[in-house]
């Protein structure tokens, strides 16, 4: 057995059996969601998207305010989404997806 290989193998119990989301990444997925799941509210009272988008960032306060630049991309993305998709839960698909990433 090589050098290399021993290393390798002792390396091995270091590696994660289960892909890890990293923690800034799972960190997004909560506060992002939430701005989907007022996104897609907003879109259900028949709300435009413009008026969604200023009413949701108006709604961001303390260390959700930095979660601001996420607004619009995500409310265009609901806005979007074919009608049929709002009886789904849009927002728990959009955490999990984000917290398998």
């Amino acid at each position: 057995m090589r050098k290399t290989d021993l290393i390798v193998l002792a390396m091995l119990p270091l590696v994660p059996l289960v892909p890890q989301p990293a923690p800034a990444q799972v960190a997004i997925c909560a506060p992002t969601g939430e701005i989907v799941a007022a996104a897609v509210e907003a879109r259900k009272s028949g709300q435009p998207a413009a008026t969604a988008m200023q009413e949701i960032a108006a709604g961001l306060e303390g260390a959700q305010a930095g979660f601001a630049p996420a607004v619009q991309p995500l409310v265009d993305w609901v806005y979007e989404l074919p009608e049929t998709d709002l009886q789904k839960d849009v927002a728990g698909a959009w955490v999990t997806q984000c917290e398998a990433q």
